[in-house]
């Protein structure tokens, strides 16, 4: 019996590429990636200019490899994962930072990105709340 092979619809494809386009967009991704060898740790050169520096140590997939193996890690095509083929390794970049400055950094992160973004319907949303007198004044912890 032959297995079915799913049928993929134009509309599926269209919001998987959304996905990754938004992914891109909001989820770090690395330039290039290099080992410190005097430090141990990776250096990671996001595409939005910011440099993260990891410690070997807390990279448990990476514990045994040895210092050729660490600089021969790269970044994947994407820049979402830090790799090495040879050792069948593949770090999600988007994990590991999440996981180490936790979820509330990354929440923290994206809303500030968020918070940057203009549109129209924040644009009047800001009109109107100044009409109406501005951001409401913060009551003092007296009263």
């Amino acid at each position: 019996m032959k297995a079915k092979i799913p049928i993929v619809t134009d509309a599926e494809i269209a919001a998987a590429r959304r996905r990754g386009e938004e992914a891109d967009r909001l989820e770090p991704r690395a330039d290039r990636i290099e080992y410190d060898r005097r430090n141990k740790r990776l250096v990671i050169h996001l595409r939005r200019g910011a440099v993260v520096a990891l410690p070997i140590a807390l990279l448990t997939a990476l514990h045994d490899a040895t210092p050729q193996q660490l600089a021969e890690v790269q970044a994947s095509e994407r820049g979402d994962a830090i790799i090495n083929d040879e050792l069948d390794v593949q770090i999600s970049l988007n994990g590991i930072l999440t996981k180490l400055v936790g979820l509330t950094g990354a929440a923290v992160h994206l809303g500030m990105e968020g918070g940057k973004k203009k549109s129209p319907a924040k644009t009047a949303a800001a009109r109107a709340n100044g009409k109406r007198g501005g951001r409401p004044r913060k009551k003092s912890a007296g009263g």
